[in-house]
């Protein structure tokens, strides 16, 4: 009998309560990394682990980002609706303080 490092009923455990490889990967306790990310695919495929409500690459694919919309312009622009300070507009409000404009 082959002895694996994790059995079929703990991967079929934390398969049932994740929606990623990466997060059976922390149900198990093991660093999400490439290798480990490989293996443990092949687990759930060789003991045919239902993983069809995982969320899989594209989950996100076709969503609208956040609040910054591409639409809002430049980069300065985002960062100065956000409130932070461009380091051109500290240069501005320096020069403006020292009496140069």
């Amino acid at each position: 009998m082959t002895r694996y490092r994790y059995p079929p009923e703990a991967l079929a455990a934390a398969a049932a309560r994740a929606r990623t490889v990466t997060e059976v990967l922390r149900l198990l306790g093991v660093r999400p990394s490439g290798g480990s990310h490989a293996h443990i695919s092949r687990q759930l495929n060789r003991f045919g682990i239902d993983t069809s409500h995982f969320s899989g690459q594209a989950h996100n694919k076709g969503q609208r980002g956040g609040r910054f919309a591409p639409s809002h312009g430049t980069v300065s622009n985002i960062l100065r609706r956000a409130g932070l300070h461009t380091v051109s507009a500290r240069r501005s409000r320096l020069g403006e303080s020292a009496g140069v404009a």
